[in-house]
């Protein structure tokens, strides 16, 4: 990338010096020469106040970057067919793995950014969704919003000519490293605060724990909060959600108010992660999705059991029900559990107790 600071370079006297100018030009030129830009015969406004929302003719774009200058952190003109390109390193970088700085995968074309993949993953957008997005004269919806926040981190450079890193690229590593080896906060702010100590002026890392958690929230999946029974009688949900009072023992749903505080607070609470947008979440990606289908796809060997597929098991089950395995996205779940006795130990004579639950 190119030395952009004319674009936010202050101007005497509020005029604009000539290499600003002579730089939206170089913008617009570069704009109008990539088809996929244009819309209804305009190309995305990056001015300070359309921020890339309106589509308007090359001629009016031109007059509002002269006169409103570009909107913030637009180093890299991604919404007009520019991506930041890191260098060898990152692109064979898989993210999430144990060992991500080393670990390398196969990368289809030799400019793909795997971070800004990693949004349009986990965000359900495409390029074509991206570059095809309706002309709109209000603010986005807070999604759309969180959506190109993530794009923009995603092809910013971590510093100004900073070519192996993204904004989010860094976030993410981070967050493996925290992960792998199990780092508190206090921790994982102490190790942000030393390398912000050490990179150029004017680094984008995330100052702390909480911050980069807030930039990484969209990527993640959610889970569901249900108050339950301290003594593991029933869930407070569906029919049950109003009660407050155990229908089996009569134990209080809440705990006694202290103070002022007019918050209720349950005694117990259990933290539900929801199955279904999980396994949507596997079929977004192209590469986990491949393998969501493996097991109908791959040539079996007789006599040879590589997946479970492969076993008596599964193809009865196929036998029984022919209209669901026809769909090789249908997913069969196994249920398993470890390390606790069903039926208690010997010693105290107490018997396990658990929830059931039952997948639709």
């Amino acid at each position: 990338m190119d030395d952009r600071s004319w674009m936010y370079r202050d101007s005497p006297q509020g005029l604009r010096r000539m290499d600003y100018c002579n730089g939206v030009q170089g913008f617009i030129n570069f704009a109008t020469s990539i088809p996929r830009n244009f819309t209804d015969g305009g190309i995305r406004c990056p001015c300070r106040k359309c921020k890339n929302l309106k589509f308007l003719h090359q001629d009016v774009v031109t007059m509002h970057l002269l006169t409103k200058g570009f909107m913030e952190d637009y180093l890299c003109w991604y919404a007009h067919g520019e991506l930041f390109v890191p260098d060898e390193s990152m692109e064979e970088q898989v993210v999430g793995s144990t060992s991500s700085a080393s670990n390398m995968h196969e990368v289809g074309n030799e400019n793909s950014n795997p971070y800004r993949n990693m949004v349009m993953d986990a965000m359900r957008m495409s390029e074509g969704n991206v570059r095809e997005c309706p002309i709109v004269e209000e603010e986005p919806n807070a999604d759309a919003a969180r959506f190109f926040d993530l794009l923009r981190d995603s092809n910013e450079p971590l510093w100004d000519g900073c070519t192996n890193h993204s904004k989010l690229s860094a976030v993410a590593q981070v967050f493996t490293i925290k992960s792998d080896h199990g780092l508190s906060e206090a921790g994982y702010d102490k190790i942000i605060e030393w390398a912000r100590s050490i990179l150029p002026e004017g680094n984008r890392l995330k100052e702390n724990f909480y911050a980069a958690k807030s930039m990484m929230k969209p990527l993640g999946l959610g889970y569901q909060k249900i108050d339950i029974c301290p003594n593991f009688c029933m869930l407070y949900y569906l029919e049950n959600a109003e009660m407050t009072e155990c229908m089996t023992c009569g134990h209080s749903r809440y705990k006694p108010r202290t103070g002022r505080g007019k918050t209720l607070v349950a005694y117990k609470k259990l933290r539900y992660f929801p199955i279904t947008p999980r396994l949507q979440r596997l079929f977004m990606s192209p590469r986990t999705a491949e393998h969501m289908t493996w097991h109908q796809s791959h040539h079996a060997v007789d006599g040879v059991m590589v997946h479970p597929s492969d076993g008596e098991a599964w193809k009865h089950f196929n036998s029984m029900h022919p209209h669901f395995s026809a769909e090789s996205r249908n997913v069969c779940l196994g249920l398993c559990t470890n390390g606790f006795n069903p039926f208690g130990s010997e010693q105290s004579g107490e018997e396990y107790r658990c929830l059931s639950s039952s997948i639709d």
